[in-house]
């Protein structure tokens, strides 16, 4: 796996996951898919050059942003790490199920089988799962590369509980890492009707 020596980058990501159909505010509705893929895919590019390739992706598999990621990864020959909250049963369950279009249960497993390293996170009782999977990816990061970044497709909110894309960003700037923020809001403003 990689190391220091052999990774300039440790890529991260986090962002918002395709909405359920029940949720009020949307946030990343089904129609964003093909506009957030493309803004994912044109980081991971510029990832790439700005680390002459020598770069490795981090991030959990929850359908919208993270499997977005992870794809452009793949597309791009970066090897990447998947990092869980929970066994992938559950996991899968919890966060990758519940849309009827997107076939994110399929991409799900396509992801978690290329990829270089599958971990699970080891929660403590009463821990919060995400923020936990936030604080192992960030670690991984640190321990891995030279320098980290962080992707964020987000619309700048506050989110829906501890754990979340705001939480993780503020994990990142303590550790001395840079973000780039992938902001859904005029993506979102771009969509008809």
């Amino acid at each position: 796996m990689a190391d220091n020596a052999s990774t300039e980058l440790a890529l991260l990501f986090t962002g918002h996951m395709v909405d359920l159909p029940e949720r009020q505010s949307p946030r990343f509705p089904p129609a964003l898919e093909p506009l957030a893929a493309a803004a994912i895919h044109e980081e991971v590019a510029a990832a790439q050059r700005d680390a002459g390739g020598r770069v490795l992706g981090i991030a959990s598999a929850a359908r919208g942003g993270d499997i977005l990621f992870l794809e452009a990864c793949r597309a791009h020959g970066m090897p990447y790490v998947v990092v869980l909250p929970s066994e992938p049963e559950t996991f899968v369950a919890k966060s990758v199920r519940g849309v009827s279009s997107g076939n994110w249960e399929d991409r799900f497993e396509q992801a978690w089988a290329a990829a270089a390293e599958r971990r699970v996170v080891p929660v403590p009782p009463g821990a919060n799962p995400y923020d936990a999977c936030n604080r192992d990816v960030r670690d991984l990061a640190l321990a891995r590369a030279a320098r980290q970044r962080l992707l964020a497709l987000w619309d700048g909110g506050g989110g829906d509980g501890p754990g979340g894309t705001a939480d993780f960003v503020r994990l990142v700037e303590e550790a001395g890492g840079e973000w780039r923020h992938l902001d859904t809001r005029p993506l979102l403003a771009r969509l008809p009707g």
